[in-house]
């Protein structure tokens, strides 16, 4: 495995919308375009106890990606605003 496959960069959690989906912001500012780079990939979350959870970006919305973890019936343990999701750094490359 290369460090190719590593790289990522940072989401924090600023909120939820109506449908209790995470709405995350990159800690670095990005166009438009290359936010929406990141619909269809995984967005990790690392809980407490250190269990990776993998999420799905879904949608943009504004300058905020909006992520869910669809197979759980409620949200990761810890997991609110401020939080911290990584996203493939590979889709600003595309």
């Amino acid at each position: 495995m290369s460090d190719e496959e590593f790289e990522s960069i940072d989401a924090i959690v600023v909120g939820f919308d109506e449908a209790e989906r995470i709405l995350a912001s990159p800690t670095s500012p990005l166009e438009l375009e290359k936010l929406a780079s990141f619909i269809g990939l995984d967005a990790l979350y690392e809980d407490y106890n250190g269990n990776i959870w993998r999420g799905k970006v879904v949608d943009t919305y504004g300058d905020t990606l909006v992520v869910v973890f669809e197979e759980l019936s409620q949200l990761p343990p810890g997991l609110g605003q401020g939080s911290l999701l990584k996203l493939p750094a590979k889709a600003l490359r595309q």
